[in-house]
């Protein structure tokens, strides 16, 4: 058994299905009846992912999924303060994730 959160996106370890499920967490983020968290990132955040996604969803281990929706591809670049983002639910990132390792074979 492996010794990463359930919501970390590490659990997918082949990065080309870990970037097929990011693409599956866009679509869902662009769905008009998606329920979403809204956040407005804050100055002191501009290079904090883990306190964005602590604060917003009340886990450190979903910064992945901050930088993600922001569009920062380097986390050594800041997240764009002032930009109000929208979040998929920690319980939809750890349904979503398990049902896609399942469909892969994954588990």
């Amino acid at each position: 058994m492996s010794n990463l959160s359930r919501l970390s996106d590490q659990n997918i370890a082949d990065p080309i299905l870990r970037a097929h499920y990011y693409q599956r967490v866009i679509e869902y983020t662009e769905l008009a009846e998606s329920n979403l968290t809204e956040y407005t990132i804050k100055p002191d955040e501009q290079y904090r992912p883990d306190l964005v996604a602590y604060r917003a969803l009340g886990s450190a281990e979903l910064a992945w999924l901050v930088t993600l929706v922001c569009e920062v591809d380097d986390v050594a670049e800041p997240l764009p303060v002032g930009a109000e983002c929208e979040f998929p639910q920690a319980g939809w990132v750890r349904t979503s994730m398990r049902e896609f390792m399942d469909e892969f074979g994954l588990s």
